[in-house]
């Protein structure tokens, strides 16, 4: 995928430029967004893709525009045209030769997604940007409509447009199954011909990096753990009654002995190179029983020791290794609901202590520890508010917590990742757009990217160069390249999965374990490899 550049001010320059674009004194109330930026060349005029966020009304509609820009070798000179508006940010896509421009975009058709997500196909003529051809993509599912989304190409032959993307249901005249698929269209910029539609079992290679299945669990599972032992390189994975130990070079995962205490939702921190703390979670299928019970594995004696209780049951909390080698326990849903309390897990004494309350009660939150030794909490969800857009430091030396400027989006189930630069990425949460914490601001939040399918992202993890890679619940992964800025597709990986559990490991590569996919739970595991 080509690389998402961000830059507002370059957008907003070409918008006001184009034929028919909005003018300096169009309300602020409408934001131009680069999240997704596309170019490419007809006839010797340069077009790009890019959509502008409107609103009010609420919710926002979001408004793909293709541009064409004045140049010395374009016969028409500037001009631009806006295709219908959508629900949610539009996945955008664009191909041209001398024949046309081809334009790929999604199309979520009502505010609450009921009615699926199409992809819209259009082919524009050069010269007076109309429309020439339009081609919708749907797919269904008994028959309600479910998601469509890809990119566009044209072949070496000229004419045939090709479409590769993932979708959720069976397309029109696809052969095969699975969820992701390539659509031909003979002649496209000059015939009706209906496209050719063929399911593939696994994706195509694309985007930065490669996705490969390499081995499976022993068992089936999501909303589990998966953490590195630093001594060996192995990962243990802990989930429901079951425990086990993945072995990366190998790619054979061997089970271990059971955990003290059935859990999901619990939290698991490495305390040694082969202990791992693992703490709180739920009991049940149903409405779930927190629990307060702890327990360390140790994988040199392959056995699992019990440790004293936390003073408050929780599970969907954090839990943060400090520098000083205890762990920080924050927060999370608790018998009377969502708690502000916090305590201190000592390894040397396998005790824990209260350590200072946070000034926000909530669960599903993220806990980052900062080059300061300062741990960063942000957002979270707690009745009746629902998604916060709270953030709080908590200082260890001092055993206390400062209240911070809020995000500028309610997030929780989100993911956050400290940079080598210090600032902490956010990203997902129910939002597609991407911010940034800078503890040495004295303004510390900015707006980053808009990046699609963001609101789904499950994962972020730090690779050794710098870039993160984030892993989202449709099947998505992106790339993110602090040196420049800049977001870039990361492939996909097997099959939409939430639920899944990411882990880096010694060799740089970043496994995937489990998740649940259609309400299933899987035993896959799958690695990345930049």
């Amino acid at each position: 995928m080509r690389t998402l550049k961000l830059a507002a001010s370059l957008t907003a320059a070409l918008a006001m430029q184009a034929c028919g674009g909005p003018s300096t004194e169009e309300p602020s109330q409408l934001a131009t967004s680069t999240a997704a930026l596309t170019t490419a060349v007809s006839r010797g005029c340069t077009f790009t893709l890019t959509y502008k966020e409107v609103m009010p009304p609420f919710p926002p509609t979001y408004v793909p525009v293709i541009t064409r820009q004045a140049s010395s070798t374009c016969p028409w000179g500037a001009g631009s045209v806006e295709l219908p508006g959508a629900y949610s940010v539009p996945r955008l896509s664009l191909a041209a030769n001398d024949l046309g421009v081809a334009v790929g975009y999604t199309n979520r058709y009502s505010p609450s997604g009921s009615a699926g997500t199409w992809l819209e196909l259009r082919h524009l003529a050069a010269d007076t940007l109309s429309v020439v051809r339009s081609v919708t993509l749907v797919g269904q599912v008994n028959p309600r409509p479910t998601y469509v989304q890809g990119e566009v190409s044209i072949l070496s032959d000229g004419t045939t447009l090709k479409v590769r993307g993932e979708k959720g249901g069976v397309l029109p005249g696809e052969t095969g199954s699975g969820y992701y698929f390539v659509a031909t269209f003979p002649n496209f910029f000059t015939s009706t011909t209906a496209p050719t539609i063929v399911a593939l079992t696994a994706p195509e290679p694309t985007g930065e990096g490669t996705w490969s299945v390499s081995g499976a669990l022993a068992s089936a599972r999501s909303s589990h753990t998966a953490t590195l032992l630093n001594g060996t390189g192995d990962v243990l994975v802990v989930g429901g009654t079951t425990a086990e130990v993945f072995n990366p070079y190998g790619n054979v995962s061997t089970p271990a002995a059971a955990p003290l205490s059935e859990r999901v939702r619990h939290t698991a921190t490495a305390i040694s190179s082969s202990q791992v703390l693992v703490a709180g979670g739920g009991l049940g299928t149903g409405p779930l029983t927190w629990l307060d019970s702890a327990e360390v594995y140790d994988q040199t004696t392959g056995t699992w020791t019990a440790v004293s209780p936390m003073t408050t049951p929780r599970g969907n909390h954090t839990a943060t290794l400090l520098d000083s080698g205890k762990v920080l326990v924050v927060g999370g849903g608790s018998t009377s609901g969502e708690t502000n309390t916090a305590e201190l897990f000592d390894p040397a004494t396998n005790t824990w202590s209260p350590a200072a309350s946070s000034p926000t009660a909530s669960a599903s939150h993220t806990a980052t520890l900062l080059y300061s030794g300062k741990v960063l909490v942000t957002g979270g969800n707690a009745y009746p508010a629902g998604a916060l857009q709270s953030a709080r430091e908590y200082d260890p030396a001092t055993n206390t917590w400062t209240t911070l400027p809020s995000m500028n989006r309610a997030r929780s189930n989100h993911a956050a990742v400290r940079l080598y630069s210090g600032k902490v990425l956010i990203a997902g949460g129910g939002q597609d757009q991407v911010e940034f914490y800078d503890p040495y601001s004295y303004l510390p939040w900015t707006l980053g990217a808009t990046l699609y399918s963001g609101s789904q992202v499950i994962s972020a993890t730090m690779l050794y160069s710098g870039e993160v890679l984030l892993t989202h619940s449709n099947g998505d992964a992106s790339l993110y390249d602090p040196s420049a800025d800049a977001w870039m597709s990361a492939g996909a990986l097997s099959a939409p999965l939430g639920g899944h559990a990411t882990t880096l490991l010694h060799s740089g590569q970043v496994l995937v374990t489990g998740g649940y996919t259609s309400g299933t739970s899987v035993t896959t595991a799958q690695r990345y490899t930049r």
